[in-house]
């Protein structure tokens, strides 16, 4: 009898220490972000997971990318034709991106019809029903988004530059995946994915424009439903580059090369030497701006190119702007110079830029530079989070690099950044001897004896006098690319992510 009595209090502790879990777990806090601009009847919402394609299954590249768009054709309540119209009916917005660490779902909606619009929203990424009938079309979206990929050669570029650079890592194949391992998802795949990724330890929530407690509280709460769990992170062991490696990718009847040059290195926004080396890269060469080395020498100077760029962080561009757009954060950065030039002045542009990086790392940032080039960075931030929306974004990355106050400090770190922290961390983090050089040409085998042979030429647009040039030009044409046979390797276009 006394074992009968034990058995169920026992059970009976165990009924109330699950019970008082699953209270925890309701009650549990989620800290929502928020950016208040009442003076604007919009709503904004954004929602970002660790479940980029850095999570994806081996042999199943491309499954987050998958299941994401998946997330968004069908739910509890709508399906996708439902969802589809009422965005139109409601000029709502809506947004799913994925990245190589992150899965961001973005909102706007105006304040008047916030509630249609979040019952909406929140399915999507509470109750998505994964349809069996969007399975094979949204297998076709994704294959013709990898060949789309094929056909932009910017994106072809960059995206072969990464792979290249963390090959064997899981930053090393597109978001869109391989086209072998599209073919062979499921439904259950995308099932599975969604419930061992999206929950409540991989969330970062956060609202922006005219909303009040109510809307942060239902918003909270309903985010709290997702289940909890940590699933593991991506690896940080990234294969290190010894000397310059050279992919050469084969596209027919390129008149125009796209250049991309740079290598990985372990630097976050965390670290202190951030400031100082975003600085360094603001004077090398900030996107689409005039200020930076690359567009002075390989733009303004030479006329070879209508822009040359370098960045510390991998950068998508925000739509048409030059800023960079919010939530791709990643755990581990690489450094990137990027030009496009004539077939004939390939070669040069690729000694110019590594001259110029060569440059910065060995002598740093020039005294006559230093101050005009800090005050540019401080004042052009400010367009950074001109947006509430803009703004919510920057604050959500500084949640998952763990960086608090790195928005509303951003001019203060700048303008602290000393020379001698700049050209110590150029000379740290930048590595011209070691780095991958990403080409796309039309005859590979013939610029790769270009590469190897001892002549460098270069063809100035017409009427272009290039006399006060020759000089600087001779030293350019002298740099040692330190190139041999075994450095290249070649690619067709058509071949890559299949």
């Amino acid at each position: 009898m006394r074992s009968k009595w034990s058995k169920i209090l026992w059970f009976s502790i165990l009924v109330c220490l699950f019970c008082l879990d699953a209270f925890c777990f309701e009650a549990k806090a989620l800290e929502v972000v928020q950016v208040k601009k009442p003076e604007i009847p919009v709503v904004y919402f954004k929602v970002m997971f660790r479940a980029g394609s850095a999570y994806d299954p081996p042999g199943k590249e491309g499954l987050a990318y998958f299941t994401a768009q998946l997330m968004q054709r069908g739910t509890q309540s709508f399906t996708r034709d439902q969802i589809d119209d009422l965005l139109d009916y409601l000029s709502g917005r809506l947004n799913v991106e994925v990245h190589k660490e992150v899965i961001v779902i973005s909102g706007a909606t105006l304040k008047e019809n916030l509630d249609k619009f979040y019952q909406v929203f929140s399915e999507i990424i509470l109750k998505p029903t994964f349809p069996e009938d969007q399975i094979e079309k949204t297998r076709t979206d994704q294959l013709d988004a990898i060949e789309n990929l094929r056909q932009d050669d910017v994106d072809l570029v960059k995206e072969s530059f990464d792979d290249f650079i963390f090959r064997g890592h899981p930053y090393g194949h597109a978001v869109f995946g391989k086209e072998s391992s599209v073919k062979s998802f499921t439904r259950q795949d995308a099932i599975d994915f969604y419930n061992k990724y999206f929950v409540q330890d991989n969330l970062f929530l956060g609202l922006a424009g005219d909303f009040d407690e109510t809307l942060v509280k239902r918003f909270d709460q309903d985010m709290s439903t997702l289940k909890t769990g940590k699933p593991p992170k991506p690896e940080k062991n990234v294969q290190p580059i010894h000397g310059r490696k050279v992919l050469l990718i084969e596209k027919e009847g390129r008149t125009q090369n796209q250049i991309r040059i740079g290598h990985p290195y372990f630097i976050s926004r965390s670290s202190p030497d951030y400031f100082p080396l975003l600085v360094a890269n603001t004077y090398m060469g900030k996107h689409r701006e005039s200020i930076g080395q690359l567009y002075k020498t390989v733009r303004m100077q030479r006329g070879l190119s209508y822009g040359a760029y370098s960045y510390i962080e991998d950068f998508e561009q925000a739509g048409w702007s030059k800023l960079a757009a919010p939530n791709v954060p990643r755990n581990i950065q690489y450094f990137s110079m990027w030009t496009y030039v004539k077939s004939p002045n390939t070669k040069f542009a690729i000694k110019l830029l590594l001259k110029n990086m060569s440059d910065l790392a060995s002598s740093g940032i020039p005294k006559d530079r230093f101050q005009l080039t800090k005050d540019f960075e401080a004042n052009q931030y400010p367009f950074q989070i001109e947006t509430p929306d803009r703004k919510l974004g920057l604050l959500l990355d500084d949640r998952f690099y763990g960086t608090p106050g790195f928005v509303d400090n951003y001019d203060k770190n700048v303008e602290k950044a000393t020379i001698e922290e700049i050209d110590r961390v150029a000379a740290t983090y930048l590595s011209p001897e070691n780095v991958a050089i990403v080409v796309m040409v039309s005859d590979p085998e013939k610029f790769k004896q270009e590469l190897l042979s001892d002549q460098t030429t270069i063809e100035y647009p017409s009427q272009f006098d290039a006399t006060a040039l020759e000089s600087e030009d001779d030293l350019i044409k002298a740099y040692d690319l330190k190139l041999k046979d075994a450095d290249f390797e070649i690619v067709k276009a058509s071949e890559l992510f299949k």
